[in-house]
């Protein structure tokens, strides 16, 4: 049975690109772009071959409903956005099966869950009831697909670094040796907003390169790109030192089954405060 994968991370990147190759050009709303997947969610040039697809109706810059398609044409999932490029659904998120089937039903306001979410088994079965309040899972009720009910578990659970989210930041910051040349593009770049005093006076953040990736369903680093990089020149290295990562994750899970989850790791350089060392790859 396909497995959901959220698409959201991959379509900024498209339709960012979209926009650099349109340059200054003004952008007419509504419009919609229409974009064909392998199996791995690699974007493909049309639609031979496609796995899935996904169209984005856009109705301003920020308002926008996703609406992915399995290969066949059946409805996969529908998505309302109040701001697509920060990622923000509100309304309700709906997804089937290829049968036709109601799978899930989730309520979101202003980018966080709030009341009822539904899952069901592909026959129709509730499979589970969950509330949220203001994002926070409340206690919820799970059955087995004779509607009996089972103990509870989590609707989702992110992936997990092994050690944690701050050893994964090490193990990244870590690999990342910035020459002097590059270290010295720093230069004038940061200093103007630097604290006179203070605990952190000693040293001030000018660079900040955010690196969104995916982590399979094998636990293993996939498709890393920039996000967002205050520090172009040191981008390449710092996607080079998530390409490395060797330790698979624990991967993530929708609903009980093991599904590709969306992740993001900033890079932090510092420059000292004048007369003092720099600090390089994240203050280490």
């Amino acid at each position: 049975m396909p497995t959901l994968r959220p698409l959201l991370p991959l379509l900024l990147v498209l339709l960012g690109g979209a926009a650099w190759a349109q340059g200054t050009a003004p952008v007419a709303y509504p419009n919609k772009t229409v974009t064909y997947f392998d199996a791995d969610d690699r974007p493909l040039p049309g639609p031979a071959g496609a796995d899935h697809w996904a169209e984005v109706a856009r109705y301003d810059s920020v308002r926008a409903v996703v609406r992915r398609y399995y290969a066949a044409g059946a409805l996969q999932e529908y998505t309302p956005y109040l701001d697509l490029p920060r990622g923000v659904v509100h309304g309700t998120r709906t997804t089937w099966y290829e049968n036709g089937q109601l799978r899930t039903k989730e309520e979101y306001v202003g980018g966080q869950r709030q009341g009822e979410l539904l899952a069901y088994y592909p026959d129709g079965t509730l499979k589970r009831r969950d509330t949220f309040a203001a994002g926070q899972n409340l206690p919820g009720a799970c059955y087995d697909p004779e509607g009996r009910p089972v103990p509870y578990f989590p609707f989702e659970q992110p992936p997990l670094y092994p050690g944690g989210a701050l050893l994964l930041y090490h193990d990244v910051t870590r690999r990342v040796r910035p020459s002097s040349a590059e270290m010295r593009q720093f230069a004038g770049y940061g200093f103007a907003g630097l604290p006179a005093d203070g605990a952190a006076a000693d040293r001030w953040p000018v660079g900040e390169i955010d690196v969104a990736f995916t982590v399979t369903e094998r636990g293993e680093v996939a498709d890393p790109y920039v996000a967002r990089s205050t520090a172009p020149w040191l981008d390449e290295k710092v996607l080079a030192a998530v390409r490395g990562i060797t330790k698979r994750f624990r991967p993530g899970v929708r609903d009980g089954q093991l599904v590709r989850t969306s992740c993001r790791v900033p890079v932090v350089f510092y420059v000292a405060v004048p007369g003092r060392r720099i600090r390089r790859g994240g203050g280490e």
